[in-house]
This record gives C-alpha cells, structure tokens and sequence, in this order.
C-alpha cells in the first residue's frame, strides 16, 4: 500500500481507536508503534494484562468502537473476536501486516515447516557480514512493529522475517522483497484443518513477495506438484551444498540445507560467496537445535528439543543411524498429524523409546503393535533416567520430541532447559 504509513492506518482506522488484540509481546509492540504516530488503540485481552486486573474482552458493543483490527499471531483466524470483527465490515489484520504499513527498508521473509529460525539467525548474521544494517525479527521473538516505534527512518534497513503459518495466512499489505521457504512437512494439523490449507497458508506468503527471488525447498515443489498447486513462476530450489563441503556447523544433513539456501540468497543477490565462510566462524546455531552433544556418565545426550514436528525429528534421526545403543525420547502436544513415518523412524535408527506428554500414550500402542521396546514416563527426570539406564555406557541419547512443548512445558526452550538440566543432575542420581 502506497502513502504516508501514518495516513494509511489513519485511513483504515477512520477515526476511531484500533483494537489490538493479545496483551503479549506482538500486541505491545503494536501499541507502541501506534503510539508514536499518535494513532489511539485499546488493548483486549482473555486473560489479565500487566495494565489491568481484568481481562477485557471483545463483544458486540466493543466492536462498534472501532474500525481497525491488529491481532496476534496466537489468534486463530477463525478466532470468534476476528469473526466477530469480520461480520461487522471491520479491517483485521495480524501485526506483520501493520508492521509492513510502516517499515520503509528490505524485508527478507523466512518460512518453512523446519529451519526458519536458524536461517534467519545465519542470514542476520551474514548480511552484518557484508555491512547491513539487518535485524532477526518476527517468529524468532522480537516483532517488526517494535523496531517500527524504535526507529524514525528504517529505509535502510533490512529485516530478516521469519513467519510462520500462523501469521502468513490472512496477509494483506506485508509484500517482501524476497521469500525464503525452507522445506514443508506435515505439522499444525492442531491449527490448521488439513495440509492443503497449511500449504495454503505458506503460498499466501510466497505470493505477496514483490521482489524476484523465492527460493524453496524440494519438498515444497513436491507437494504443490503431487496436489496439483500451482506455485510462482520464480519459484527456485537452491542448488545442494554437501555437508563435507559446508563449515561447521552446517556440515550435516539437517543444517547443509540451510545453509545451501542462505549461499543461494546471497549469490543471487549479487553478494561475494567466497568470502561468506568467515561469517560462519563462531557462528553457534539457536539453543535445543540437533547439533553438539552433552556427555555425562559415558552416554551421549543430544538436546533438539526444538524438533517440535516429525519432519525435524526424524531428520534427528536418520542423522544417528547407526549410533551405538541409540534411545529415543519424544513425545508432547498432539498435533494430530500422522505418526507412522515417525515410529517406523524410530525403529529403524533406535533401540527403545521412552515417551513423555499428552501424546505418549498413542505412541505406546503404535510401538506396541510392531514389538518394539517403549516406556512411558511423567517426568523429564524421569524420562531422563530411563533413557540413560537403556542406552547404558558407550550408548547415546536423542532428546527430539516430534511434538510442541505445550501441556508439560511453556515452549521448546524451557523444556530444552529441562532436559539438560536432568542430563546434568544424573551424575547425582547414579
């Protein structure tokens, strides 16, 4: 959308104030943007904000106050306050839609089931490397619209969005000037009513860029190809770099793909290649990312507590097959996706499974029915143990859950946390 940011919102929000909903990090940082081109906005919120006692909800007497909607990315689209905003003709967008109404900069938007916050924390990083002014922002914690109510000028600047479906499906004004989707497996199915709607969700994204780059993972061209989806004539799958031809620590086969996407970004954006390798020297990937593993009593834990899906899990996986006494531990939130690929995974590469969270029941029948060893457990020390005792000196532990965190833990760190925690309490326990 063309003109002033803040005549535009204005425009949008017809003199009226702009409801904000979700009192979280994305809504304050609407707020704050808001704030600054002195545009009014009312917060609302199911449950008790730092500014209220109170939660204060959206009705129909609430919504007749405002014109202009901007919801956090933890809201549905079928949520009923969005639904309630849409019957009554208002304008609801999610924050990186408000946020691109006033970032004047490059935008580089990073999607995928797996990968997105390691390739936006590299890219980052490189762009640094050749002397932009680049910001992680988005899915990975800090939202666009904070450094929008940061900065006066952001023309230039270029942000490295990572974006998840959650905010990618209902876009309208976010157009960036290059996308960047990094592979899609099933996931989300507890959000999204089936694939093709999650794979929707991310070709919405792949159809705003405005720029000409859109780079995609094989998988991607796969499944648009097998469900007859018709993707943007730039679309572009990064040539392959192998892992023995990659620096650490992007020399295995979950992180050379990542790697081979932020090389082809750079090279077709007319950046020096050659020297990007310094860019990767004490370059560490994001916390409970498969990588360095942690020895303790003569077993080695990996922590990948941020495989939050089977795709990332079996990558794990197939990473160790071949391991000596290898255990796997997984398990979480029920995504209601389906769980064959990843048992069959499991069996092949592991010799038992030990099973924590909402779905660990369902797993156990699965194992059951094919004979292989698995143990449920209620707790990470627990789980932790267990593993420990089946894997036994020389043997190896793989902490990939397959599932969100949700149930047992706030998030994939604080259950990474968790996990090595444990791992570090066992000497104790022995």
């Amino acid at each position: 959308m063309q003109g002033n940011p803040q005549s535009v919102v204005a425009k949008l929000a017809s003199g009226k104030p702009v409801a904000i909903f979700g009192a979280g990090s994305s809504g304050i940082a609407a707020r704050r943007v808001l704030e600054k081109h002195g545009i009014e906005s009312v917060i609302y919120s199911e449950t008790p904000t730092a500014d209220s006692d109170t939660a204060n909800i959206f009705d129909t007497t609430s919504v007749q106050k405002h014109n202009l909607v901007v919801y956090s990315p933890a809201f549905r689209p079928d949520h009923k306050w969005i639904s309630l905003a849409d019957s009554y003709g208002l304008v609801a967008i999610c924050e990186p839609d408000l946020s691109a109404l006033f970032w004047q900069g490059k935008i580089v938007a990073i999607t995928g089931t797996n990968g997105k916050t390691t390739l936006t924390t590299f890219l980052e990083r490189a762009l640094k490397h050749y002397g932009i002014d680049a910001y992680a922002v988005g899915n990975i914690g800090r939202p666009l619209c904070d450094l929008c109510a940061e900065y006066s000028d952001t023309s230039n600047k270029t942000a490295v969005y990572e974006l998840s479906s959650f905010q990618t499906s209902r876009l309208r004004y976010l157009k960036p000037d290059a996308v960047l989707w990094t592979n899609f497996a099933p996931d989300h199915l507890d959000w999204h009513k089936d694939m093709a709607e999650y794979f929707s969700a991310k070709v919405n994204l792949a159809n705003s860029a405005k720029g000409g780059i859109l780079l995609v993972g094989q998988d991607v061209i796969a499944f648009a190809d097998s469900n007859a989806i018709t993707l943007p004539e730039n679309a572009k799958i990064p040539t392959p770099i192998a892992p023995a031809d990659c620096p650490a620590p992007f020399n295995t086969s979950i992180q050379s793909q990542n790697y081979s996407m932020a090389i082809e970004y750079l090279r077709v954006s007319g950046f020096d290649t050659s020297i990007l390798k310094d860019a990767t020297e004490n370059f560490d990937l994001p916390k409970y990312r498969f990588g360095n593993y942690t020895q303790v009593c003569g077993v080695k834990f990996y922590n990948d507590s941020k495989a939050t899906n089977a795709h990332a899990a079996i990558a794990a996986l197939c990473e160790l097959q071949g391991t000596q006494n290898l255990v796997w531990l997984g398990g979480g939130k029920d995504k209601y996706c389906d769980n064959s690929e990843l048992v069959s995974a499991v069996k092949e590469s592991a010799i038992a499974a030990v099973l924590i969270g909402q779905t660990a029941e369902k797993l156990k029948v699965m194992f059951d029915e094919i004979g292989f060893p698995a143990y449920i457990c209620n707790t990470m020390q627990e789980a932790v143990f267990t593993s420990s005792r089946l894997a036994g000196d020389g043997g190896s532990v793989l902490f990939s859950p397959a599932f969100s965190s949700f149930g047992m833990f706030s998030s994939y760190a604080e259950r990474g946390k968790s996990f090595q925690n444990e791992v570090l309490c066992l000497k104790n326990l022995k």
